[in-house]
Formats: structure tokens, C-alpha cells, sequence
């Protein structure tokens, strides 16, 4: 019986680590090019590249990022939040992302 106790205090610490893990204050590091491309979602449309951290190559961002303002001509390091959207539509993003902060704001000369 004593043993049972122990495994059951030990599951809920684990839930309540498990839990804790979904606030991290940090947030996710993205590295954000400095132009948008042409990209197909719905329809046609513009697509931020971005750049997850340790990853080399950037890749087609097709959500919004709440609380971002891009300018074009401008390299990003933000800082956000992402959030799991429960039930989200099969056209839409199953994560939110929400700007935490501006990490770095570089501008970029275009070269023609």
C-alpha cells in the first residue's frame, strides 16, 4: 500500500513538472528573412521564411505572428510563444505564435 502511495505522489509530480513545461517564460527563438516569398495556403499569398533555432535552412512560415509588425528589408530574431489551438480548422495552423520580443531588428541592403 505505502509503495502504491509513493508511485501516485511520484505521477503527480511528474504531471506537475509536465505542466510547468508549457509556460517556459523563454518562448521559441525565430530567425526571420528579411523579405516575404510567394506561397500557396488557401490561395496565393506571401509568406514570411523563418528559421527555427539550430536549424540551418529557412522554411515558409504560412501563420501570423500576434503582435509582430514585419518591414520588409529588416532580418528578425524574435522570441515567441507558441500554443497548441485545440480543434483548429483543417486550412488554419494547429499552433498559435504570439511575439514575446523583438530579440533583433538588423536592416538588410538589398543587392539587385
Amino acid at each position: 500500500m505505502a509503495m502504491k502511495r509513493v508511485w501516485l505522489g511520484w505521477v503527480v509530480v511528474l504531471a506537475g513538472l509536465a505542466g510547468c513545461q508549457e509556460s517556459v517564460p523563454d518562448g521559441q527563438l525565430l530567425d526571420v528573412a528579411p523579405y516575404r516569398t510567394a506561397c500557396i495556403g488557401v490561395g496565393p499569398m506571401e509568406c514570411l521564411q523563418v528559421r527555427r533555432e539550430g536549424e540551418d535552412n529557412y522554411s515558409l512560415f504560412y501563420s501570423k505572428i500576434e503582435g509582430f509588425e514585419f518591414e520588409p528589408g529588416h532580418q528578425y530574431t524574435l522570441r515567441v510563444k507558441v500554443t497548441s489551438v485545440e480543434n483548429a480548422p483543417a486550412d488554419a495552423s494547429s499552433e498559435r505564435y504570439t511575439l514575446l520580443e523583438v530579440v533583433e531588428k538588423t536592416a538588410v541592403n538589398q543587392q539587385d
